[in-house]
């Protein structure tokens, strides 16, 4: 099958250099792959750090989120440990006549054991308690790419040497700016509370 006349003489159109369309795009697209120029960093603007803050925010957030939602697993588990020596002797060896205290110490038992196994047959160990172990381990694995890792102890991104010593002295001042802004704003709004 072949073109019609008229499609290959569009076509060509678009290739020649007075097609309005390939003079908009060319000086970009030939200055952007020419190997002469060096390629340039985007400019480091208010939105970027503005976008980093937020991921940052967003990475603490989630960290707190698992650490407690961690602490509320292992505090769960370490009770029913902690009760399941108390009923083991409430049903084997102290004697007790009344059968009520009997009933219920062996209800509670057969319940903490259940749940015990359950705890750990469900994969809620390692679902809840032990992923907050591994968050900032996961977390800094997928940073290294961006040549950055999210520091624990300061709850803050830190950027490798790879990354232009402006681009992270402006983040760091932006970062400053914001947090001075949030105490003057919860300063401001303590005043109004009282």
């Amino acid at each position: 099958m072949t073109k019609p006349s008229s499609f290959i003489t569009s076509v060509d159109s678009i290739d020649s250099v007075d097609s309005p369309v390939t003079s908009l795009i060319s000086p970009l697209y030939t200055d952007s792959l020419s190997p002469s120029t060096p390629a340039t960093p985007p400019p480091n603007n208010h939105q970027r750090y503005k976008d980093l803050l937020i991921f940052e925010e967003r990475l603490k957030q989630n960290l707190h989120q698992l650490q407690k939602r961690s602490y509320k697993y292992e505090a769960f588990l370490g009770f029913i440990c902690l009760s399941l020596p108390v009923l083991l002797y409430a049903v084997f060896v102290h004697k007790n006549e009344n059968p009520t205290f009997q009933f219920f110490s062996k209800l509670l038992l057969f319940i903490a054991v259940i749940t015990l196994a359950m705890f750990f047959m469900k994969n809620i160990y390692p679902e809840k308690v032990r992923v907050a172990s591994k968050f900032v381990p996961q977390c800094n694995r997928v940073l290294r790419q961006f040549n950055m890792h999210f520091n624990v102890n300061g709850g803050e991104i830190v950027f490798y040497k790879k990354v232009p010593r402006k681009f992270q002295e402006g983040f760091e001042r932006y970062r400053q700016m914001y947090y001075t802004k949030k105490s003057q704003r919860a300063k401001e709004k303590e005043e109004k509370g009282n």
